[in-house]
């Protein structure tokens, strides 16, 4: 008898709560249904893929301002490799104590190894070259003023992606609070349509759902989607198929291999496949399975190995 797990995966996760609803819409009065309507399925539904929109877009943003920051990092580290040059000139290049009211760290002339080390760097040779201006050399740009632009540009940077993280944990804590509310509700009408339908009703696959008395096999996928990677990689991708518990992909190398072999068996939408032959000819298909048996595989997709 089939168990109609509530799926983890968040593409699967839609999909089900899609059907459910529209499966709501057409037969929760005559099945009488109370406890979880279309609307609160719909509500769920909408809250989730909200949050989860917003976390992906908090992401995004946080790779960006990494980016950003680290561009700031690199601008600082040439700046402080070529102020190191100019200062080893007058104060030698070891260290000593003539080294101590630039600000280099670690009794050492190197840059430093961290972006922290190296903001804090770029604030002290601000100081030193203001007390110093004998020792700026504006042809290199090497100057006070260039070390505060750099050293507030870093720390602004920083500051962005410091802010960018603590939102996206809080985006994280609100998208997970959202998926446990619509699992909770998809169980919630699993558990009703027990109390409601007979193991052998067919209006269960109505619901994205498996008939308990005899369980459908999943929807066959669409074809995938391949993407290519760096060499001997590609992404398989595809989209969640009704009443799937996992995947099976399939590939072909054409002219190596006769027929299509086994390549994973993924829980999740997506695969990536590695030590793949550079310019072989590529076909992938994707098929599901859960306790019922397997579907019919996809349509196969091809590319060519980077």
């Amino acid at each position: 008898m089939a168990s109609n797990e509530i799926p983890v995966n968040l593409d699967q996760l839609f999909t089900l709560a899609e059907d459910a609803a529209d499966g709501l819409h057409v037969h929760e009065a005559a099945i009488g249904i109370k406890q979880n309507l279309e609307a609160d399925v719909r509500a769920d539904l909408v809250a989730t893929r909200t949050s989860s929109i917003d976390y992906d877009a908090s992401r995004s943003s946080k790779t960006a301002l990494s980016n950003a920051a680290t561009g700031a990092d690199s601008n600082g580290k040439a700046y402080l490799a070529a102020a190191r040059k100019i200062l080893a000139l007058k104060l030698g290049e070891s260290w000593s104590d003539a080294w101590l009211s630039t600000g280099f760290p670690n009794l050492s002339t190197a840059v430093p190894a961290t972006s922290e080390e190296r903001q804090s760097l770029l604030f002290a040779l601000h100081d030193y070259f203001t007390a110093n201006p004998a020792a700026e050399v504006a042809a290199l740009n090497v100057t006070a003023a260039q070390g505060a632009l750099l050293a507030n540009a870093l720390s602004t940077a920083r500051s962005a992606v410091n802010d960018a993280i603590n939102l996206s944990g809080q985006k994280k804590n609100l998208r997970d609070a959202a998926v446990s509310q619509l699992r909770k509700r998809l169980r919630g009408l699993v558990n009703e349509l027990g109390q409601l339908l007979q193991d052998d009703d067919p209006r269960w696959n109505a619901f994205g759902l498996n008939m308990p008395a005899s369980p459908n096999t999943p929807d066959v996928p669409d074809m995938p989607s391949l993407t290519p990677g760096a060499p001997g990689i590609v992404l398989v991708t595809w989209s969640a198929a009704s009443r799937a518990d996992h995947y099976r992909v399939w590939k072909q190398i054409v002219g190596v291999d006769a027929n299509f072999i086994a390549a994973g068996s993924p829980t999740d939408t997506s695969l990536i496949l590695g030590g793949l032959p550079h310019a072989a000819t590529l076909k992938i298909c994707v098929s599901a399975t859960n306790a019922a048996g397997e579907s019919q595989r996809s349509d196969p997709a091809e590319v060519v190995v980077p």
